[in-house]
């Protein structure tokens, strides 16, 4: 199945601590998108990949750019810059995908496209509680979560109606398969994704993607 790939390096270093875009720090001697960007360009049925990103940081993914690998200026959020990067997809399925999470592989891609309108997830192993302003409300039953995660794969015109009918009326959703479901009667699929497709936010998250990277996907 044919389809193309929105990858989102817009990422600050805030919470990393770190004085650039996250997507920039490296992992053994690499940048962390380029791992997944990777990934993408060795699936031949992945057509375009559009970078989408900071309109100022344009010029430090020159060299990554190519035939297949285009740059798109986002917006203020995540929302935005998928819609943005939206209206440069030609395939009639896309897959939408954090440059944060530099651990995906081709399985995973080939489990989303066994089943389209889909998204990787893993079960939560935490318990989980509802919270007030200071206090516990409740524990949610741990044996109907799910942890979303990256690539989400839909068909492009119905993600694309989506996004328009939030912004008509300011929706903002947590991720794209939010916006399905809130608009639309299409059902979300779950394929198996993986503990190791972590998205690297924090200090300790670099820390722990230096090992994997080192340990299990070397």
């Amino acid at each position: 199945m044919k389809y193309d790939v929105i990858l989102l390096v817009a990422g600050s270093g805030r919470r990393m601590g770190a004085a650039c875009n996250k997507v920039f720090l490296e992992l053994e001697g690499q940048a962390i998108f380029t791992y997944s960007l990777e990934v993408f360009q060795a699936d031949p049925e992945c057509g375009r990949i559009v970078l989408v990103g900071r309109p100022e940081e344009q010029v430090a993914f020159r060299d990554y750019l190519s035939q297949q690998v285009v740059f798109v200026a986002g917006g203020a959020e995540r929302q935005d810059s998928v819609r943005l990067g939206l209206a440069q997809v030609e395939a009639d399925w896309v897959m939408v995908h954090d440059g944060a999470r530099p651990f995906i592989s081709l399985e995973q891609l080939q489990g989303l496209k066994a089943q389209p309108n889909s998204i990787l997830a893993v079960p939560v192993t935490d318990t989980i509680k509802e919270v007030g302003s200071e206090f516990i409300q409740r524990t949610l039953p741990r044996e109907t979560l799910m942890a979303a995660q990256t690539p989400q794969f839909f068909e492009r015109r119905l993600l694309a109606e989506v996004h328009e009918q939030a912004l008509h009326v300011g929706y903002l959703g947590t991720d794209d398969a939010s916006l399905v479901e809130a608009f639309s009667e299409v059902q979300v699929g779950l394929v198996p994704g993986s503990s190791w497709n972590l998205k690297l936010t924090r200090p300790e998250d670099l820390v722990l993607g230096q090992a994997i990277r080192k340990e299990v996907f070397q």
